[in-house]
C-alpha cells in the first residue's frame, strides 16, 4: 500500500457507503468514506464499470482518503461478495434530459414531493440498471461503443413516433435530435442490445395511421423486443384538484385526453396487430396499457397474452396479474389472520371497478369482510387515477373520513411507496401514516 497527494478532483459519488465485515474489501483495508478511483488500473464512472472490471484473483484498488491516494490489493473470489457498498450507482453524475416533451410528468410535479422525483434524467445507465425510460437522443459515439462492449441491455426507450417530425414535436426537440435518437435506436439494436419501446399515445398527434406505422417500423428494427402503448394523462378543461399546489398537465400544443372511444380503437388495433405478430414471431410484440381496457370497460386479456410481461413496469399486465393471483392473495391473508373488522384495499379511481370485484371475490372465498378504499388524487389532479401515484396525506385523509378503526386493516399496494417501502410520493412516511390511524396497515 502506498499514498500520494491528489493531483486532480475525482467524482465524490464514488464514495464507499459501507464495507461488509469480514469481506475481501475489509481484509484489504478499504474503509467507509473512501472514494474508489480505479479497479485493476481502470477508472470507474459508475457501478457498472465496477462490476464489469471486477475479476477473480488479486486486483489493485485505488482510493482517495483524507487528501491522499492509496492503493490496496483486493483478493476476490467470484463466489464471494467483495463487500463494497456505494452511496450512488453513477459516480460521474446523472445525465439530464434536454427534451421538453409535451406531457413531461416531471415538469408537472407540484412542490413538496420526494427529492429524487424532480430529477429529469435521460441516462442509458439508469435504463439498464432500473428500467427507466430514456430517449437515446443524447448518446455519443463513446456511449454507443460502451453499450456494444459491455452489452448493457435491455434498455427501455421512449419512442412515441418513428416519424422524426412528429417525434420532434412530441419531445420538444429539433428534428435533427429526434432523428439522431431514432438512428441510435437502430444502431443499438443492431449491436444485439435488447430494447423495449414506449409509445405515449397523444390523440390527434401520434394515433391512427401514425401509430400503425410506428408499430410496424419498430417491428422491423433489430433488437426491439416489444412495444408498449400507454395513454397520455391530460386534465379536462374544468378539472380541479383537491390540493391547490397541484398542477395538472396543461392542455398545450393540441394535447387531448384519451377518451373511451379512443381506448376502444387502440385495444382493437393492438388485438389485430398481436394476432399477426404471434403468427410471425411467436409472441404479441405490441401491448396496450391496462388503462385502455379499464377506461373502455373492456375485459382484460388473459395472462398468457402478455407473454413474459416485457412491459410490466409500464403498467401493462399488472391488472391481469392481480386478478390471476387473487386466490393466492386471499389464501395468504387468511393464513396470516383476517382482521376482526374490515380489510380495506386501497385503490385509485381507475382500478376501482377491478378492486370492487376483487373485494367481492375475497369476501366470498375467505369469509372476511373486504372493502375498497377508493381515493381521488389530490397531488396531481383528478385526471391522474392510478393507485401508484397517490400520496400519503390523501390516503390518510380518506382512511380517517371512512372511519377505519382499531379492528380494521388497510391494505396498501407496494407501488405507492419507494423501494424501501418507507415513504410515499409526498414525503409522508409509513411511520407517520401508522401513527395517524387507529387501524392496522399492511403493504401488499
Amino acid at each position: 500500500m502506498h499514498s500520494s497527494l491528489i493531483s486532480k478532483v475525482y467524482p465524490a459519488n464514488a464514495e464507499v457507503a459501507a464495507v461488509l465485515p469480514g469481506s475481501p474489501a475489509a481484509a484489504a483495508g478499504i474503509r467507509e468514506k473512501d472514494i474508489v478511483l480505479s479497479l485493476g488500473g481502470k477508472p470507474l464512472r459508475d457501478i457498472i464499470d465496477y462490476q464489469f472490471c471486477l475479476e477473480p484473483g488479486v486486483q489493485e484498488v485505488a482510493v482517495r482518503r483524507d487528501g491522499d491516494v492509496l492503493t490496496f490489493l483486493l483478493e476476490y473470489d467470484e463466489k464471494s461478495d467483495p463487500g463494497i457498498r456505494f452511496h450512488h450507482a453513477l459516480f460521474d453524475g446523472v445525465r439530464r434530459c434536454r427534451n421538453h416533451c409535451l406531457f413531461c410528468f416531471i415538469d408537472q410535479l407540484p412542490p413538496g414531493l420526494r427529492g429524487p422525483l424532480y430529477l429529469k434524467d435521460d441516462d442509458y445507465r439508469l435504463s439498464f440498471l432500473h428500467g427507466n425510460f430514456i430517449t437515446l437522443n443524447n448518446l455519443t459515439g463513446d456511449d454507443l461503443e460502451r453499450l456494444r462492449r459491455q452489452r448493457l441491455g435491455p434498455l427501455h426507450v421512449s419512442v412515441h413516433a418513428t416519424s422524426p417530425v412528429i417525434r420532434a414535436h412530441i419531445m420538444g426537440c429539433s428534428r435533427q435530435t429526434a432523428t439522431e435518437g431514432l438512428q441510435a435506436l437502430k444502431t443499438v439494436g443492431r449491436a444485439g442490445i435488447q430494447l423495449h419501446a414506449q409509445i405515449v399515445l397523444c390523440p390527434g398527434i401520434n394515433d391512427g395511421q401514425v401509430l400503425k406505422q410506428t408499430v410496424a417500423d419498430l417491428a422491423g428494427i433489430p433488437g426491439v423486443a416489444s412495444a408498449g402503448v400507454v395513454p397520455v394523462a391530460v386534465a379536462a378543461p374544468d378539472a380541479g384538484s383537491a390540493d391547490p399546489a397541484a398542477r395538472p398537465v396543461p392542455r398545450r400544443a393540441g394535447l387531448k385526453a384519451v377518451e373511451e372511444k379512443i381506448c376502444r380503437r387502440v385495444v382493437e388495433s393492438v388485438s389485430v396487430w398481436q394476432e399477426r405478430f404471434r403468427q410471425e414471431r411467436g409472441h404479441g410484440f405490441v401491448y396496450a396499457a391496462d388503462e385502455f381496457y379499464l377506461k373502455a370497460g373492456l375485459p382484460l386479456p388473459p395472462v398468457a397474452d402478455y407473454d413474459d410481461f416485457p412491459q410490466y413496469e409500464n403498467g401493462i399486465g399488472i391488472a391481469a396479474t392481480f386478478i390471476a393471483e387473487l386466490q393466492q392473495f386471499g389464501e395468504r391473508l387468511y393464513l396470516e389472520g383476517l382482521p376482526a373488522g374490515g380489510a380495506y384495499l386501497l385503490s385509485g379511481e381507475l382500478a376501482a371497478p377491478l378492486v370492487e370485484f376483487a373485494c367481492g371475490k375475497l369476501t366470498r372465498s375467505t369469509g372476511g369482510a373486504f372493502r375498497p378504499l377508493v381515493v381521488k388524487n389530490g397531488i396531481f389532479g383528478q385526471h391522474v387515477t392510478v393507485t401508484g401515484l397517490l400520496g400519503g396525506r390523501e390516503i390518510m385523509a380518506a382512511a380517517l373520513s371512512s372511519g377505519l378503526g382499531s379492528g380494521d386493516r388497510l391494505l396498501i399496494p407496494a407501488a405507492c411507496l419507494e423501494s424501501t417501502r418507507k415513504r410515499f410520493l409526498d414525503n409522508v412516511t409509513m411511520e407517520e401514516l401508522d401513527e395517524s390511524l387507529d387501524c392496522g396497515i399492511k403493504i401488499v
